[in-house]
């Protein structure tokens, strides 16, 4: 029951995942290149081949690495896909028993971001998704559990299987940060959020390390879990977490709770309250000592819960816009006021309004006690934007206009990756001008002319700076990046005439002043070994920006060829300076739920400042080098073309329970990773009258539009349906076997997705109550959706598709019409209408018959008038004319009311309401999985021929 229980939550888990995995897709049809190892297969898109390269070259030695600190060495051949989708770092790995791989996003992070501390983004990323891969394809020892593993369906090895993913992820970043002498756990942002959650209260509980609810809550997992490993192996020794996991993998079953408990002589929860003990214990000593250096943390702005952008200060000071994102995942670049440079005459009456009714309370009860008011009154939002086709704006600057701002958002490309572009936002008139088209912008700061642009871009695994024509969108390069020198951030000089940024080198970040004129670069402010980023000027001499000297995160004014000052100093994390023209410095602070604006004046000043204890780590920043590697890199076999992929299978089961009857079938199917080419079979039987038969297909995606050829040869016998001894529907029952041939195009587009299909279809259809007769036909299908955010909280979703299909069976010709449309309200309500018509000749197994299931060996659209609704017996209703009107909500749990009608006129309505829960996975090439949907669900008839009858239904299909 339990294996049960984990493979439900293993497929709730995919269904959750099922909109990002859509967005991960690979673009099968680019040109991709594969660099081959002794154990890795490098597959990448043409434009990041130098980035590959170098991977592929140092892959070997982070294996050997790798397996000398975990234990163990996996001997699969290990597949890596190297992409840029989204224009995001990211990566994952897949650790699957027969088909391990892992997923490289190679656009790098910004220094800000916590990722950035690494001596290259390639470099962190084959060591954390290596480390997953290592630890997770440890196999049972156990008698014949690796056999009930492949027939179980979930075919990972018991680590993956049964540790919270705290394990996983904490395990993988402490790996991480040993091998690499960086990583996350040698940064600074670790310590300062671990240290900010200890000394407000608010560490998360040992259940709640793996929990996304709260804020960073998803980091939890790296940051705690990693920290936590760090402290057991500090007071076990280096070789204790390979022991549990080879107690987790042993002859003895043992969960992973038990196998903890028997190694550390505890349970994890009780240890985990130990560790969190000495973290708020180190985390007061930290404090003392932080603020014995001297505080400056200036007066508090605005307190904001959650995540928020770097604030943008306008020209003449009386507004700041900012990113904010909210805990339901909405996200708005908002327009905030200063009360004092612009109290309107709304403001003045409503705060005569609250005093007058202070008074009047005062007066009915002098006893009474006013509200404690600990943060100031917020800011006044003059204007805002939120989500345009789900995807959020960012990185505002103003302009020198002080009415258009600089926002960067990301648009979708026809071929289903994205990138950010640069638009221009009147806050005033709320209008948007798109500039930029699939050029990478991640953010852009105007020149004093208004007319141009420094930008920064990324692509091809590195990021760049770019100049911008405001005007035409034109660009050209300023300043170019590498694989291992990247750029991050973007401020012009008052003067225009300089940009500064961030350059990597090594691990750390340096400041650079880029001459915008020629490009030239100078490095400025201090070489001490510590990172600096998040740049702006103060004037045309002086910067300010994020320093970590000391493992702080604080805000330093560095005079150009002068000395460094601190200005800001906080106990936990300062970040996003900003300069008003008075010399004021805007910045945000950390705190446990999210960050707070503060305000430091021109003249602050504190002093340096010296190290910490590292003997307090986490709460303060430790670099462990001891076990730190320099991975070799060796030569590499020539890149060669992609071809077909390496290929590989997977066994498939799918069943379908509902009124029309049961059926099974068992398959399987065989792919490349990139899915390319899909070869898909399955043949299965039937009872009370369910769908039987066969099916082959083969899906060629080298090339858009995507091919496929399938044949297929199914039975159905709906007359087996014990409702009126199936009289009614005995013509339907058929025999059917044929083929198509069908091509398949999908673009992708700023709000929604569109897709085409055309195809020929012929066979041999042999209804049970009529002569056997040739069947042929065309079909096209046309279908598109679209997302509306402007309140991003319940988006507008909208769908349109129309089907036709004409062909000649018995030698009668026909055509057929299809339409249906939905409109509605995302985590609310919505209406969908479908209809349909058939030609008047069409023969009556051409004819409508709703209801009952759809062919699992048949191709949707060649048996088009068998309109599937598992909720009613086959044939429920029938005839030349269809509709089906739906109110219901939307989301993967649905609640419906559906009124259904078919027949020469619409003019009796069947009614039923009814609970359904399904999921669509797409193809996962990884994996060799081909589309997966599970739809289970209970109905209960209101009118009509099922009036009072309550039909439960459940259907697990695969389709090529």
């Amino acid at each position: 029951m339990t294996r049960f229980l984990r493979l439900l939550a293993a497929l709730g888990l995919l269904a959750a995942a099922a909109p990002s995995l859509a967005a991960q897709a690979d673009v099968p049809s680019l040109r991709w290149q594969t660099i081959r190892t002794e154990h890795f297969r490098i597959h990448y898109e043409p434009q990041l081949e130098a980035w590959a390269k170098k991977l592929a070259s140092e892959m070997e030695s982070v294996r050997i690495a790798v397996a000398g600190r975990i234990d163990y060495t996996p001997p699969q051949i290990i597949d890596i896909i190297v992409e840029d989708p989204l224009n995001t770092p990211n990566g994952n790995a897949w650790p699957f028993l027969y088909s391990p791989a892992m997923r490289f996003w190679a656009t790098p992070p910004s220094p800000a971001s916590g990722l950035g501390n690494s001596r290259g983004w390639g470099e962190i990323l084959s060591v954390h998704e290596y480390a997953h891969l290592a630890h997770l394809l440890r196999p049972s020892r156990a008698p014949f559990a690796n056999l009930i593993t492949f027939f179980s369906g979930i075919p990972v090895g018991p680590i993956a299987f049964g540790a919270p993913s705290w394990i996983a992820e904490g395990y993988a970043t402490l790996i991480e940060g040993e091998l690499t002498g960086a990583g996350r756990p040698n940064g600074v942002a670790r310590p300062a959020l671990i240290r900010t959650l200890a000394l407000e209260g608010n560490l998360p509980t040992y259940g709640e390390l793996d929990a996304t609810a709260r804020f960073q809550g998803g980091s939890m997992r790296y940051l705690l879990g990693s920290a936590y490993l760090e402290w057991l192996q500090a007071a076990h020794g280096d070789s204790v977490l390979p022991r549990l996991w080879r107690r987790s993998t042993a002859r003895e079953k043992r969960d992973f709770v038990p196998a903890f408990t028997g190694l550390f002589g505890d349970s994890p929860d009780r240890l985990y309250g130990n560790f969190t003990a000495e973290v708020i214990a180190n985390a007061q000593t930290a404090r003392r000592a932080i603020e014995a250096q001297g505080l400056a943390q200036g007066t508090l702005v605005q307190h904001w819960d959650w995540a928020v952008g770097t604030p943008a200060l306008s020209p003449n000071g009386k507004f700041i816009a900012v990113r904010r994102a909210t805990p339901d995942g909405g996200s708005r670049v908002q327009v905030l006021a200063f009360a004092s440079d612009s109290m309107t005459a709304k403001d003045s009456a409503a705060a005569k309004k609250d005093s007058t009714a202070k008074a009047k309370r005062r007066e009915k009860d002098p006893e009474d006690i006013e509200d404690v008011q600990k943060y100031p009154k917020p800011l006044r939002v003059v204007a805002s934007i939120g989500l345009t086709a789900g995807a959020a704006y960012d990185s505002p600057r103003w302009m020198p206009d002080g009415e258009h701002l600089l926002l960067s958002r990301v648009v979708p490309l026809a071929d289903g990756r994205a990138r950010p572009d640069l638009f221009t936002w009147n806050y005033k008139t709320k209008k948007i001008r798109r500039i930029t088209r699939a050029a990478g912008i991640m953010q852009a700061d105007a020149l004093p002319d208004g007319k141009n642009a420094v930008a920064l871009t990324c692509g091809s695994g590195t990021c760049s700076l770019l100049m911008v024509d405001l005007t035409t969108g034109a660009t050209r390069s300023l300043a170019a990046g590498g694989i291992d020198r990247s750029y991050a951030g973007v401020r012009v000089s008052p003067d225009g005439k300089r940009v500064v940024t961030s350059r990597q080198r090594g691990a750390l970040w340096d400041l650079v002043v880029v001459e915008i004129a020629n490009g030239n670069t100078t490095v400025v402010g201090p070489q001490d070994g510590a990172s600096r980023y998040s740049a702006t000027w103060a004037d045309d001499a002086t910067i300010v920006a994020v320093s970590e000297a000391n493992g702080i995160q604080s805000i330093e004014r560095i005079p150009l060829g002068g000395t460094p000052s601190v200005i800001v100093r906080t106990v936990g994390a300062a970040s996003a300076p900003d300069v008003a023209r008075d010399g004021r410095t805007f910045w945000l602070d950390l705190h446990s739920r999210g960050y707070d604006l503060r305000v430091n004046d021109a003249n602050t000043s504190v002093p340096m400042g010296t190290p910490l204890d590292i003997a307090l780590a986490p709460v303060v920043r430790r670099v462990n080098t001891r076990l730190a590697r320099t991975f070799d890199s060796v030569a590499v076999a020539p890149a060669r073309d992609y071809g077909g992929g390496p290929f590989g299978g997977t066994l498939l089961a799918s069943t379908t329970t509902a009124p029309d009857g049961d059926s099974w079938s068992v398959g399987g199917n065989a792919g490349d990773p990139l899915t390319r080419v899909g070869m898909f079979f399955q043949a299965g039987g039937a009872a009370r009258g369910g769908w039987f038969g066969g099916n082959t297909a083969l899906t060629l995606r080298r090339f858009r539009p995507e091919l496929q050829l399938q044949l297929f040869s199914a039975g159905h016998d709906p007359s087996l349906q014990s409702r009126n001894g199936g009289a009614g529907i005995a013509p339907y029952d058929l025999r059917y076997s044929g083929g198509i041939a069908a091509a398949k195009y999908v673009r992708y587009g700023a709000r929604g997705t569109s897709t085409l299909r055309v195809g020929l279809s012929s066979g041999s259809v042999d209804p049970r109550l009529a002569p056997a007769s040739d069947r042929s036909m065309g079909f096209a299908s046309f279908s598109t959706n679209a997302i509306f955010t402007k309140n991003p909280k319940r988006p507008l979703l909208t769908s349109l598709a129309v089907q036709y299909a004409s062909g000649s069976t018995n030698n009668i010709d026909w055509h057929r019409v299809i339409g249906e449309a939905s409109v509605g309200i995302g985590g609310a309500l919505g209406v969908r209408a479908r209809g349909g018509e058939t030609s008047a000749n069409a023969p009556i197994f051409e004819q409508f018959a709703v209801g009952g299931t759809a062919s699992p060996y048949i191709d949707a659209m060649v048996l088009s008038q068998r309109v599937e609704h598992l909720a009613l017996p086959f044939g429920m209703r029938g005839g030349r004319r269809m509709a089906i009107l739906s109110a219901e909500t939307t989301g993967p749990f649905r609640l419906y009311h559906d009124w259904i009608a078919a027949g020469e006129e619409l003019g009796a309505w069947d009614r039923v309401i009814g609970a359904e829960v399904s999921m669509q996975v797409p193809a996962l090439g990884v994996l060799r999985i081909p589309n997966g949907g599970f739809k289970g669900g209970v109905s209960h008839g209101l009118q009509g021929m099922t009036r009072n009858a309550t039909i439960g239904y459940l259907a697990v299909t695969f389709t090529p």
